[in-house]
């Protein structure tokens, strides 16, 4: 049974670091059914409100964990206090962890060309026995993406991570996942940038200050205007 809260007119999973990385080890691990795992920040909220496929995404994944400080702020002054603010940059490296345990298998998808292989290059070697079984970047025409899925559903990941923009990777994965027989299909946002090195992120003091939008505003004007 899942624990929920309302948040901002949103149902969030209340979640503790530790009970996420237990379902991303269920969903994983489970076989006969692929999971959609979303995650929401104030970017998010107002794309909520003002795409209805994205809402209906959301509102039918199987787990949304708050990203944002915004969020979790929100939820400590009008509803159930969500415990903690779960930002998978933050978190990633122990799922690399479990992933090697488990013997799970990941693909890594988003990001400009070379940015999801410079990422996984990296992963290769923090983490040697992890297994990545394709990469590839999130831009691609019909015809690349009749390939690309055709690809996914042949490595047999147990783990598809999708590095797009909000709302594009949850529609994607929407979209597709009932295709791509994948136990567990995760839009990531930015992570493959920050594994890749290719992008920083904000400091600390900023990331627990809720301030990390206005630094990545900063590196990424074009934001404001979406």
């Amino acid at each position: 049974m899942r624990n929920r809260a309302t948040v901002l007119g949103i149902s969030i999973d209340v979640l503790t670091l530790d009970m996420l990385l237990e379902a991303i080890e269920r969903f994983a691990s489970s076989s006969g059914k692929s999971h959609q795992i979303a995650y929401l920040n104030v970017d998010c909220v107002n794309q909520y409100y003002r795409n209805s496929a994205y809402k209906e995404t959301i509102d039918g994944a199987d787990l949304v964990y708050a990203d944002g400080m915004g969020v979790v702020w929100a939820s400590k002054l009008f509803g159930t206090a969500l415990p903690e603010r779960l930002t998978a940059a933050d978190f990633f490296d122990k799922v690399c962890e479990l992933s090697e345990r488990r013997g799970f298998r990941l693909f890594l998808l988003g990001s400009e060309p070379g940015v999801s292989e410079l990422a996984a290059e990296k992963l290769r070697g923090q983490f040697p026995k992890l297994q990545i079984v394709g990469t590839e970047s999130g831009f691609f025409d019909e015809e690349q993406e009749r390939a690309l899925i055709s690809r996914i559903k042949a490595a047999k990941p147990d783990m598809l991570i999708v590095g797009m923009s909000v709302p594009r990777q949850e529609l994607w994965i929407r979209r597709h996942i009932d295709s791509l027989n994948v136990p567990l299909c995760w839009g990531v946002g930015a992570l493959l940038e920050y594994v890749s090195g290719r992008t920083s992120r904000a400091p600390k003091w900023m990331r627990n200050s809720g301030l990390e939008w206005s630094y990545r505003l900063l590196l990424e004007p074009s934001r404001l205007w979406r």
